[in-house]
């Protein structure tokens, strides 16, 4: 389900989609591949909680494809179409997920898009009122 037009600014589109980037970040920091795919309760929690924050990245960059078509055309190196494909076969293969693309996109394509938000929302105005107190982090 998206949000309705209006109710969110581009802004708070990218400020969603990092934190959902925060936590798979502290999620799989200093696990290995074989930590994130073993059989056991803490492999499958990890990779649980990290299939719902990779899917509320995808449910954003649908948003953002949806609300402000002319940011993904001005910004071809942020692939919404790719992140919102994701959580497509994520949540509608569920079946079929193959956790160690899953893996590969958590330790490559991740930290990517946390620096690239990074560098997108430091050039927006405001920056300033919505950084989380808690951590000091935009």
């Amino acid at each position: 389900m998206t949000a309705d037009k209006g109710k969110f600014e581009l802004i708070d589109f990218r400020y969603f989609m990092h934190h959902a980037v925060d936590r798979i970040r502290e999620d799989i920091s200093g696990v290995s591949r074989a930590e994130f795919l073993c059989d056991n309760m803490r492999g499958r929690q990890m990779r649980d909680a990290v299939v719902l924050n990779l899917g509320t990245m995808g449910e954003i960059a649908a948003d953002i494809r949806t609300h402000y078509p002319e940011f993904t055309a001005d910004n071809p190196q942020f692939p919404a179409a790719r992140i919102s494909g994701m959580r497509n076969q994520l949540f509608h293969g569920y079946h079929s997920v193959n956790y160690e693309i899953v893996s590969t996109t958590c330790h490559s394509m991740v930290p990517e898009l946390a620096g690239w938000l990074r560098d997108s929302i430091a050039r927006c105005e405001g920056i300033g009122d919505r950084t989380d107190q808690s951590n000091g982090q935009v």
